[in-house]
C-alpha cells in the first residue's frame, strides 16, 4: 500500500498529460502532430515550470518502464496475424541490410573520426537494433566506460525525440502510404516507444506495421551481444592493452 501511494502522484500526472494531449489532438486541424508528440511537449513544459522529484519520480519512472511495456504488450495482442506474417518475413531482409549498414558505417566513421571502437559500436547497435536497450545490453559484455554508455544513449535519445516530431509531418507532406511509412519508421527510429509514437501519429495501420518491424529488429539484440562478447574476449586475450 505504501509503494502504491508513492507511485500514485506520478501515475496520475502521466495519465493527466495523456488525456490533455488526446483532447488537444482532437481540437487541432489536420493530422500533422499526434497526441504522443503533444504529450512529450506538455511533459517537458511541466517539468521546466513545476516538478517535485521527491513526489513524482517514483510514479513517473513506474509509468515509463512498467506501464509503457504493458501497453506495448496490449498493442501486440491487437495486431492482425496476417500482418505479423507478412511484415515479419519482409523485415528479415531489411533487418540484415540495416545491421550491415549500421555496423559497417559505424566502423568506418569511427576510424575516420578516431572514436574508440566501444563507443562507435554501441552507437551502431543503438541505431540498428533498439536504441538504449541494445546499448545497455551490449555495454557489459565489452566492458564499456560509463561515459561512453551515457554518450551513446544520449545521442540515440536526441535523434528519437527529433524524429518523433518530424516523421509524421514528413510522411503527410510526401503523401506516403501506410505501409511505406510503417516500414520506414519501424526500420529507422531507434527506441520502441518512439516508433510507436511516430507511427501511430501517422495512422493506425502504419503503427501496426511499424511495431512489428521494430519488434523484429529487437530480436537482433541476442546474436549481436553474443558476437561482440566473443570478439571482445578473443581480442582481449591477444592484445589486452589495446582493448582496455
Amino acid at each position: 500500500m505504501t509503494q502504491l501511494t508513492k507511485k500514485l502522484p506520478g501515475l496520475l500526472l502521466a495519465t493527466g498529460i495523456a488525456v490533455i494531449a488526446v483532447l488537444i489532438e482532437t481540437i487541432l486541424p489536420g493530422h500533422f502532430i499526434g497526441s504522443a508528440v503533444l504529450a512529450m511537449f506538455i511533459g517537458i513544459g511541466f517539468r521546466a515550470l513545476y516538478y517535485k522529484p521527491e513526489l513524482l519520480n517514483e510514479g513517473v519512472q513506474f509509468t515509463s518502464k512498467k506501464v509503457l511495456k504493458f501497453a506495448i504488450i496490449l498493442l501486440g495482442s491487437s495486431l492482425n496475424m496476417s500482418i505479423i506474417l507478412q511484415v515479419g518475413s519482409r523485415t528479415l531482409i531489411v533487418l540484415l541490410f540495416t545491421l550491415l549498414t549500421a555496423f559497417g558505417g559505424g566502423y568506418l566513421l569511427g576510424r575516420l573520426f578516431k572514436i574508440n571502437w566501444k563507443l562507435s559500436n554501441m552507437i551502431a547497435a543503438g541505431t540498428a537494433i533498439c536504441g538504449g536497450s541494445a546499448i545497455a545490453a551490449m555495454a557489459p559484455v565489452i566492458e564499456a566506460d560509463d561515459g561512453d554508455v551515457s554518450y551513446a544513449i544520449s545521442s540515440t535519445f536526441i535523434f528519437d525525440m527529433v524524429m518523433v516530431i518530424l516523421y509524421p509531418i514528413i510522411g503527410q507532406l510526401l503523401s506516403l502510404s501506410d505501409q511505406f511509412f510503417g516500414f520506414w519508421s519501424g526500420t529507422s527510429i531507434n527506441d520502441t516507444s518512439s516508433v510507436v509514437a511516430a507511427s501511430f501519429a501517422f495512422s493506425e495501420a502504419a503503427g501496426e506495421i511499424a511495431t512489428m518491424v521494430k519488434l523484429t529488429r529487437t530480436l537482433a539484440i541476442i546474436p549481436t551481444v553474443i558476437i561482440f562478447s566473443a570478439i571482445y574476449f578473443r581480442q582481449k586475450l591477444k592484445q589486452p592493452n589495446q582493448w582496455n
